[in-house]
């Protein structure tokens, strides 16, 4: 979320987290004029900064402006990195690309991290793309099968409100929700608020 007025239209709907992105090379990117006008717009609505292999000091300096409740950790960062998020007492969200191939055994590290910090580790499994997300793209769902971890993870990457039903199919016990981006969007960072809002009706039925 980039858009003044769009971000309180979002905040008024039955969502968990809002997500802002403060990689520069995304076309979602919001800088740091931006960054002090959204933050006099933010209310408790589960803030998520999003990024990609970022400094440990430039995170920090989002954290209480921002009234980050999330950290997402979009790029090639390791556990340690994380843990010293977590030893902040912020929940971290660790994005990984998932491709047809993709071996979940290498989560192992990740998974014990999350065994001592419960409940504040997640994962999100995004198509993979050279461009660290965005991609608009769908991985193929079946290889959730293979995920036989207990850490929660959220479900990413080109999801589009045609996608409920299979959405609402999802049985894995530690699928925790979806990640809405460019399938709701009428341009970068402005998302269609009602089709987000129909989306949820058709998910709650």
């Amino acid at each position: 979320m980039r858009d003044i007025e769009n971000i309180n239209q979002l905040q008024k709907l039955d969502i968990d987290f809002m997500g802002i992105i403060r990689y520069p090379k995304s076309k979602r990117f919001v800088s740091n004029l931006l960054k002090e006008k959204i933050a006099q717009q933010i209310m408790n609505k589960g803030t998520v900064g999003v990024y990609v292999n970022e400094t440990f000091e430039n995170i920090l300096q989002d954290v209480i402006p921002l009234q980050l409740d999330v950290i997402q950790l979009h790029g090639d960062e390791n556990s340690a990195f994380a843990k010293a998020i977590l030893e902040i007492d912020i929940k971290v969200f660790k994005a990984f690309q998932i491709t047809a191939d993709f071996d979940f055994n290498k989560l192992k590290e990740w998974e014990e991290l999350a065994q001592q910090y419960v409940g504040k580790l997640f994962f999100l499994f995004d198509t993979a793309t050279p461009d660290y997300g965005g991609s608009g793209k769908k991985f193929k769902w079946s290889i959730l099968d293979s995920y036989k971890g207990d850490v929660p993870f959220l479900l990413s990457g080109g999801i589009s409100k045609e996608d409920a039903n299979a959405i609402k199919e999802i049985k894995h016990k530690m699928f925790l929700g979806i990640d809405l981006n460019s399938k709701f969007e009428s341009e970068p960072g402005l998302k269609n608020i009602t089709e987000i809002k129909s989306l949820i009706e058709k998910l709650r039925k």
